[in-house]
């Protein structure tokens, strides 16, 4: 379409999600198609998330247009993947839809004020682009205080210092999928999973102002005891889950508190298929972690 086609034109831009189920498929069909049967111009893409990752040129270009409409998810994660691509959205120029808790009949009425006389048709939906799940953090850089506790926690190396010394995502394919340990730890609520299943982790509005919002941390002296490597190395055959029960076979093992595996899914939401696929340079990570936050522990059974 020429520039003279387009001049006053709102841009749309429909976000597929292509990776997750966050979105029932029906009810992207149904935005997508009603929208082509109303004749509205949507540029279909499978997941803003990965586009931001790899920092693509188009981002850029939506965020310079005058008039612009995203359908996607919580506006919050939206703005917030922009400006990790660096390309931040200018508010008086865009409106936000969220597919997540908006209905499909309150996006097009938005967009389409007129009722559609021909119905809708059968909207085909972007593809997967990636090979990755793109699943990684997106930092609300108005609440992060900077404190480096997602950075230092980080099991993955997702995290660096800018040039300026502040927080930043920088290996983004390192995170590993349905992982939100980092958001977890984070006592200003300042990290997203666009993602994510429950709030304000998925980037809905945090209620609580940044001054107020402090909570404390999980306490990485306790998740991290060193028993938590022997019993991710003492995995089960193929095909099993390993043990998540603390074992008490050793006096040692009632020397200290064991909550290790259990306290990791439970406190940091960490699942179980992460914690099994662990390779032994995370797992080296890990130890080298626990070693600098509890430096009386003695060496684990076999003597790393």
């Amino acid at each position: 379409m020429a520039a003279d086609e387009t001049a006053g034109r709102e841009r749309v831009i429909f976000c597929s999600c292509a990776y997750f189920d966050v979105i029932p498929q029906a009810s992207k069909a149904r935005i997508l198609g009603a929208l082509e049967a109303a004749g509205v111009a949507v540029e279909s893409v499978a997941d803003l998330c990965g586009m931001a990752a790899r920092r693509d040129p188009r981002l850029r270009v939506w965020a310079q247009t005058d008039s612009l409409a995203i359908i996607a998810c919580y506006p919050r994660a939206v703005r917030w993947l922009f400006k990790t691509a660096g390309v931040p959205l200018e508010e008086s120029k865009v409106r936000l839809f969220n597919m997540r808790t908006q209905s499909p009949e309150e996006i097009v009425e938005a967009l389409v004020p007129e009722p559609l006389a021909g119905g809708t048709r059968q909207a085909s939906l972007p593809q997967k682009e990636e090979d990755w799940v793109p699943w990684f953090p997106v930092v609300d850089y108005d609440r992060c205080k900077n404190c480096k506790q997602c950075m230092n926690f980080c099991l993955f190396g997702v995290y660096g210092l800018s040039s300026e010394g502040r927080v930043e995502v920088q290996n983004p394919s390192g995170c590993k999928t349905n992982c939100p340990a980092c958001a977890r730890m984070c006592p200003a609520q300042a990290i997203i999973f666009p993602k994510y299943a429950d709030a304000p982790i998925n980037g809905d509005e945090v209620t609580a102002p940044v001054e107020t919002a402090d909570k404390p941390a999980p306490d990485l002296r306790c998740l991290l005891q060193g028993n938590v490597y022997d019993r991710i190395r003492q995995r089960q055959s193929p095909g099993k889950r390993f043990s998540t029960e603390p074992k008490e076979s050793s006096a040692a093992s009632t020397d200290r508190p064991r909550p290790t595996i259990d306290a990791l899914r439970r406190d940091l939401d960490i699942p179980d298929d992460v914690l099994a696929s662990l390779s032994p340079a995370e797992l080296q990570r890990i130890r080298k972690t626990s070693q600098q936050k509890t430096p009386h522990e003695s060496p684990d059974r076999d003597g790393n």
